[in-house]
């Protein structure tokens, strides 16, 4: 928490069994007994700058969140976090810890972060299928620290129900792709942590990666917005001039409306009633 996080939480590698192969914990640090994730709130300001986006059409202000809520400052922030406490693991207890990667702008994907979090008692499996948290809603980001000290863990979350999409399908109507199935499709995804929407996530892309001109970009790169394939996604990306691509290999962070428009985490009181959003009301939030 000295390094400005808002949330930590603690998991044993038993919660991991059913990690796919070359993602257990043990398969990045062997001998690893603890799984350590911490979180860290969204900005407010960054989030509503969506709203400026797509409410007001000032596609120029999702640099806002790209910078703050998605891409460069968050992912810095728990970077060094995570450096930090595994240092203080090996200075001051002898054991190995290992950082893992934080966000879109690192190299590979060691394990899944968001079932961490879940694994460590954070929050819950929303149905848009990331992280849900009482406090923030899906607007957070977190990052992951393994070691081989055994910490006793967490348990899994026993709130209330945060989401619910038999009586909300906020993030459903709100995807401007139809990435996102309703809870009357059937489509779902479900491990021993939790059950959560099939999210179509090549589609998905499409909005994330700016591959539209409806998303503030340049021309429309990709015609098959209905199925495309992975390939069609990384060539519709090699066809964005580099002045687009910011920061990371390629963007991804043109979209994030179902994380901005979820209600769960205060959204009508810090959003709504604050005039920070004037469009949500149709969606009955």
């Amino acid at each position: 928490m000295s390094h400005g996080m808002d949330m930590c939480g603690f998991s044993g590698i038993d919660r991991f069994d059913e990690a796919p192969p070359g993602r257990h914990p043990t398969d990045v640090l062997p001998g690893c007994k603890s799984v350590i994730v911490v979180g860290l709130r969204l900005l407010d300001g960054a989030v509503q700058s969506n709203f400026r986006a797509y409410e007001d059409g000032r596609q120029d202000l999702k640099g806002l969140y790209a910078t703050y809520g998605y891409t460069t400052v968050p992912n810095f922030h728990l970077t060094y976090a995570c450096y930090a406490v595994a240092q203080a693991i090996e200075r001051q207890t002898g054991h190995t810890a290992a950082p893992l990667s934080t966000g879109p702008m690192t190299n590979g994907t060691q394990i899944s972060i968001r079932h961490s979090a879940v694994a460590a008692g954070l929050g819950e499996f929303g149905w848009l299928g990331i992280v849900i948290t009482p406090r923030f809603g899906p607007r957070n980001r977190f990052g992951v620290i393994l070691t081989t000290a055994e910490i006793e863990p967490d348990p899994l979350y026993q709130g209330p129900k945060l989401c619910d999409p038999q009586k909300c399908r906020i993030c459903t109507d709100v995807c401007p792709v139809n990435a996102i199935p309703s809870c009357e499709s059937g489509e779902t995804r479900s491990c021993k942590l939790g059950t959560y929407g099939k999210v179509h996530y090549t589609r998905c892309q499409i909005a994330s990666d700016g591959l539209l001109k409806k998303f503030g970009v340049e021309d429309d790169y990709i015609e098959n917005v209905d199925d495309p394939s992975p390939e069609d996604i990384r060539a519709a990306n090699a066809k964005k001039p580099i002045s687009e691509r910011g920061l990371q290999h390629h963007e991804s962070w043109h979209c994030g409306l179902c994380l901005s428009y979820c209600p769960v985490g205060g959204w009508k009181e810090r959003f709504l009633d604050r005039e920070l959003s004037g469009g949500a009301s149709s969606l009955k939030v």
